[in-house]
């Protein structure tokens, strides 16, 4: 081959390795993403792509993520990290952060992923007493702080004697027995909670009694490890009780499907809660790794493998609610896939929302959501 010829193409690597580690990534030849998973997973419309594409860049990003998990939050305004949608509608990392000069240190590409930093943060376990935990009514006549005919509907008040109030979030069972679900920190409320402590409807903050106004008994929970290095992946418990309905209150979405679906980025989902009662979002961001405070700072966990939801969907008082797909037209009309659980809602900083993955949930108590199909 021409000697000439040989040197032009050998400067042409070279202008083009020095262009990519310099403007495209910044973690060096660690990692060189084929032209083609560039641009199939970061830079395409992540909605045109095929199911199998979308699991394939998903899986993709999420690797990423993982891998410099621990980078990123040693940046110390970082709340949470996730893997999301970017404003040209493919896959980013998703850094939720509260301003402060360190997010200098931010890099703006990882691997040849973008990263996009939300304002965001600190994040707080959604009960009672907390700024937010008055209901919103919008001129609703149902009062869901208040107590409610016996079986009781989800949606609604609820909580452990030694809780404030939270939100009963499904009817659940094993096949047999059926169950109150919500979060561990509404139905345990704590270390010295033990099965068959009386579960309440309203919750105590709303002016609910033991034993009058008792709907159920504590049956099984996770408890929560309070530690910047824990993995925790639910905050959730069930209550024993044939006092609950599967359906929300008149005006709320009815009762959720059984079969459950996974989220995913740009997913249009709503819930109902004690608080703010019917909310619609969308699923802003999974795989999410988050930093969340219970009652004050000390007492902080790390939840992997979340769900984090946008915009202002939920205030404190809410947690506990079932997060379902919303897949319905201008004109009310419901399809195929509404209604379908995907989160069971923990936290949040009353714009973002914190969930976690329905089916984990339901693995773990081994039971199923009871719903109308």
């Amino acid at each position: 081959m021409n000697p000439s010829r040989n040197l032009f193409l050998a400067i042409l690597v070279a202008l083009f390795a020095f262009v990519y580690f310099t403007f495209l990534t910044d973690d060096g030849p660690d990692h060189i993403p084929t032209p083609a998973e560039t641009v199939r997973t970061w830079i395409s419309d992540y909605e045109l792509l095929s199911a199998g594409q979308q699991a394939e860049a998903l899986a993709s990003a999420v690797s990423i993520q993982q891998r410099h998990s621990a980078r990123l939050f040693g940046i110390p305004q970082v709340a949470a990290t996730a893997v999301g949608l970017s404003e040209r509608g493919g896959l980013a990392i998703q850094v939720y952060a509260a301003d402060g000069p360190d997010l200098a240190l931010m890099p703006p590409v990882l691997e040849g992923i973008p990263v996009v930093v939300r304002e965001a943060g600190p994040f707080y376990a959604l009960q009672g007493l907390e700024a937010g935990a008055e209901p919103q009514s919008e001129g609703s006549q149902v009062v869901r702080t208040g107590r409610f005919e016996r079986p009781v509907p989800i949606g609604i008040s609820t909580g452990h004697k030694n809780s404030t109030a939270g939100t009963i979030g499904a009817l659940v069972t094993d096949g047999e027995v059926r169950y109150a679900l919500s979060n561990y920190h509404v139905f345990a409320a704590g270390p010295d909670a033990r099965v068959g402590d009386n579960l309440m409807q309203p919750g105590v903050y709303d002016g609910g009694a033991d034993p009058d106004d008792v709907i159920g008994t504590l049956a099984a929970f996770q408890p929560i490890k309070f530690s910047m290095t824990a993995a925790n992946r639910i905050d959730a418990a069930i209550a024993r009780t044939d006092q609950v309905d599967s359906r929300t209150p008149s005006d709320g979405y009815g009762a959720p499907q059984t079969v459950t679906v996974a989220a995913r980025p740009g997913m249009k989902v709503k819930k109902y809660g004690r608080t703010t009662g019917l909310t619609f979002g969308r699923v802003d961001g999974v795989n999410a790794t988050v930093n969340v405070r219970y009652k004050n700072e000390a007492q902080t966990a790390r939840f992997t493998g979340q769900i984090i939801v946008c915009c202002s969907t939920s205030a404190g008082g809410d947690s506990g609610s079932l997060i379902v797909t919303d897949d319905t037209t201008d004109r009310g009309a419901s399809g195929s896939n509404d209604r379908k659980p995907v989160g069971l809602l923990f936290a949040g900083d009353g714009f973002f929302t914190m969930a976690n993955p329905i089916d984990e949930v339901l693995s773990a108590f081994k039971v199923t959501i009871v719903g109308d199909r």
